[in-house]
């Protein structure tokens, strides 16, 4: 050893792990297939919500307008749907159906 110890792993590195960590807690409780290929996976409120929420390859809608831009934008492949969001699981359906390019939803739920 050089005296400098062990260096902490970089920022970055911490929150992608923690990012695929929330995502993998999501999908182990399983999806609902959607129209032409998306899914919807839920995510506990909590630091779940917070890592994937917070991570800029996500795009967030909290209305149907919002879902409807963010679903015609081919860059966005994951959106969050944040708890308080005016909408429900059939509109996100319906939204899909409309829009025939295949997304990854996740769906901000209570703790249970």
């Amino acid at each position: 050893m050089n005296g400098e110890g062990i260096k902490p792993p970089p920022r970055e590195l911490l929150e992608k792990t923690a990012f695929v960590v929330a995502q993998q807690k999501a999908m182990e409780r399983g999806c609902k297939f959607l129209p032409h290929g998306s899914r919807l996976f839920e995510v506990e409120q909590g630091w779940e919500s917070t890592i994937i929420s917070g991570e800029k390859s996500v795009a967030t809608a909290d209305t149907l307008l919002v879902l409807e831009r963010v679903l015609r934008d081919p860059e966005n492949k994951l959106i969050f749907i944040p708890m308080g969001a005016l909408m429900t699981d059939q509109d996100i359906e319906k939204l899909c159906q409309r829009n025939a390019i295949v997304k990854t939803f996740f769906k901000e739920v209570k703790k249970s």
